[in-house]
């Protein structure tokens, strides 16, 4: 039982993690395995044709945008965080702006009157 939950407790923070990151991430993958199958396919070309030419350069340069995707993907994910806690930083203050601007509408509406006053006054008609 407490395996159990442990594997449920590690799953859902995992779960947690991942999805809001989730598209970027799947975007990640997609462009390591580009960068993984384009190589494999260079490198069998090289094979079929014998030259030799660029083959450490292939894995040099294959290496580097490989770890140019994985921190171009962090400093995104990073951005869009700071941007996201910045907005929801003060939230109160655009709150308090508004319901002031209601409540005033409401302080110069008058006194309120019930239905059955308005029925005997005549202003409430049905439109129905």
């Amino acid at each position: 039982m407490l395996q159990f939950l442990t594997r449920f407790t590690i799953l859902l923070k995992i779960y947690l993690w991942l999805k809001p990151r989730l598209l970027g991430f799947i975007i990640l993958l997609t462009s390591i395995f580009i960068i993984t199958y384009s190589h494999s396919e260079y490198i069998a070309w090289l094979q079929i044709s014998g030259k030799k030419i660029f083959l450490g350069y292939s894995y040099i340069l294959k290496n580097i945008l490989i770890i140019l995707s994985i921190l171009i993907y962090f400093i995104l994910t990073k951005n869009k965080y700071k941007k996201s806690s910045s907005v929801k930083k003060y939230p109160n203050e655009t709150m308090k702006a508004e319901t002031k601007e209601t409540f005033e509408t409401l302080k110069n509406k008058g006194e309120l009157k019930t239905e059955y006053q308005r029925i005997l006054e005549g202003s409430d008609e049905d439109d129905k």
